[in-house]
């Protein structure tokens, strides 16, 4: 017979996996004239971080530029934006407010901007479960009056709890069944990686977008899940912005 303690561990993993069923939450906005200002170039800004860790812009905003032309806008090269701004004084992402949409506009030769937010970006150990976050918050700005074309906050996350109920379901006795699930959770945490969250959580902020004027085509990582030869991400990684990110959260190295 299964022990109290054993059974105790499926409780809190039960409780666990309740509540975090419910804190998923979602925002989509279209303008319901879209279609009349029909952007054809956009650009995507550099994004701030509200999450602790250094990786999360890097990741997330060439995710984010790359799906754009996969769902049909022609997007201005990522490095030119950085470029252009840091020349007219944007030293870290969130200097992109000091000007209007419509400078910007201007400046970058755009008929919209997409302005982004990391709001999540965690991998969290909590013994017994653990999990990854990805939250994001973008909108699209009409470059010329300035409406806001389209807003989106979506968050993409995994986290172990069925998989740690099931393995502690295994066990007659609380240690067994604690060992095995530490070391479960421990090896997620530390071999999981970002990206296929990452491109979760744009995938998902990016559906309610209406498609450019030319044409959404199939995204590569959605068939194989994996870099391909003209992968802009990969490309982007290796290289970086010239422009710093605004982290106020980010960790500070000592």
């Amino acid at each position: 017979m299964r022990s109290n303690s054993a059974k105790l561990i499926l409780v809190c993993l039960g409780f666990l996996l309740f509540f975090s069923s419910c804190a998923e939450k979602s925002i989509d906005i279209v303008h319901p004239e879209f279609s009349r200002y029909r952007p054809r170039m956009v650009a995507v800004l550099p994004m701030d971080n509200m999450s602790p860790d250094l990786d999360a812009t890097p990741l997330i905003r060439p995710i984010v530029h790359q799906r754009l032309i996969y769902k049909g806008y022609q997007c201005l090269d990522l490095k030119k934006i950085d470029q252009i701004l840091k020349e007219n004084g944007v030293m870290i992402s969130h200097d992109v407010y000091m000007f209007t949409s419509e400078e910007l506009g201007e400046l970058l030769g755009v008929d919209a901007l997409v302005y982004g937010t990391v709001t999540e970006f965690t991998k969290h150990y909590a013994l017994v479960y653990s999990d990854i976050i990805v939250g994001l918050r973008l909108e699209m700005v009409d470059a010329q009056t300035g409406e806001v074309l389209w807003k989106s906050e979506h968050t993409a996350s995994e986290n172990t709890l069925v998989e740690s109920l099931w393995l502690a379901s295994q066990f007659d006795n609380q240690q067994d069944a604690l060992a095995a699930v530490l070391a479960y959770n421990a090896a997620f945490t530390m071999l999981s990686q970002y990206r296929p969250y990452a491109e979760e959580a744009v995938k998902k902020s990016l559906v309610s977008l209406p498609p450019g004027p030319y044409g959404a085509r199939p995204y590569p990582w959605d068939q194989l899940q994996e870099t391909w030869e003209d992968d802009i991400v990969e490309l982007w990684l290796a290289t970086g912005s010239i422009i710093a990110t605004y982290s106020p959260k980010q960790k500070k190295k000592k």
